[in-house]
């Protein structure tokens, strides 16, 4: 059985690759038997749940294969359940349920990105910045990114923490508190339909700062606005400004540089 964790990764590798997983997709299920008329009788069953297009065709193996495809919109969850469902249904006509594969709603044409495929690549800096240690993170991969200025906006976020020393760095537990809830924004964003690109952080005398590249500040506003009341544990708070030339990314590219 694909387990859930398969098909998470499925979905998170199509957003990394700048796909919207929130449009309606091509949903085709395969179903494989040697016995052509189970295969029929699965059709006659499919039929009824509105599949718009099924095949059943013969392989050069010798074994009958059926495909039912229908238009419609997933996430890691329901398409779990769905293929819950088409396993189930698959034992009832003792065939066997192959999977799923998505594709353009025209059946022609390729997944259409909503964004750009950029590797991630960071590059660490320990600074010293007032007699205490400034830890940045920058992704360099940007440094070649083609699109800067159609990215030209850019969140930052700013979030306090409790120093346990007198470094001004956190606590482990408030480091991984930290990292989760960067990621947690990430998704949210992406989950709204707000594309990102992580570009930097830095953490440094109680203050955990961290800036993502957007192309269209739109809604972005209402929907950070809508997280803060769930994220009481971390209070945080973020501007958005234009920088087309992304003058504050070169500039921390060349501080990390030289130290």
């Amino acid at each position: 059985m694909i387990t859930f964790e398969t098909i998470e990764h499925f979905y998170n590798n199509l957003s990394s690759n700048g796909i919207n997983c929130n449009n309606n997709f091509l949903y085709t299920y395969c179903f494989i038997s040697d016995d052509k008329i189970n295969l029929q009788e699965l059709n006659k069953e499919l039929n009824k749940n509105n599949f718009s297009s099924i095949t059943i065709e013969e392989s050069e193996e010798d074994y009958w294969w059926l495909s039912a495809s229908r238009i419609e919109k997933h996430d890691a969850h329901s398409l779990f359940e769905l293929n819950k469902i088409l396993y189930a249904l698959a034992e009832k006509y003792n065939v066997e349920y192959d999977g799923f594969d998505i594709g353009n709603p025209d059946g022609q044409s390729a997944i259409e990105r909503d964004t750009y495929t950029v590797p991630e690549k960071f590059k660490t800096g320990d600074l010293i910045n007032n007699n205490l240690p400034e830890l940045v993170i920058i992704n360099t991969a940007l440094e070649s990114f083609a699109h800067k200025a159609e990215f030209r906006y850019f969140i930052h976020f700013t979030i306090p923490y409790i120093t346990p020393d007198g470094t001004g760095l956190p606590s482990n537990e408030d480091l991984q508190n930290l990292h989760d809830f960067e990621i947690s924004i990430e998704h949210h964003l992406q989950e709204s339909g707000i594309n990102s690109y992580y570009v930097l952080r830095t953490t440094y005398n109680g203050i955990r700062k961290f800036y993502l590249a957007i192309a269209d500040k739109g809604n972005a506003i209402n929907i950070l606005e809508a997280m803060k009341p769930n994220t009481k544990e971390l209070h945080f708070t973020y501007n958005i400004t234009e920088d087309e030339n992304w003058s504050m990314y070169n500039e921390m590219l060349i501080k990390v540089a030289t130290e």
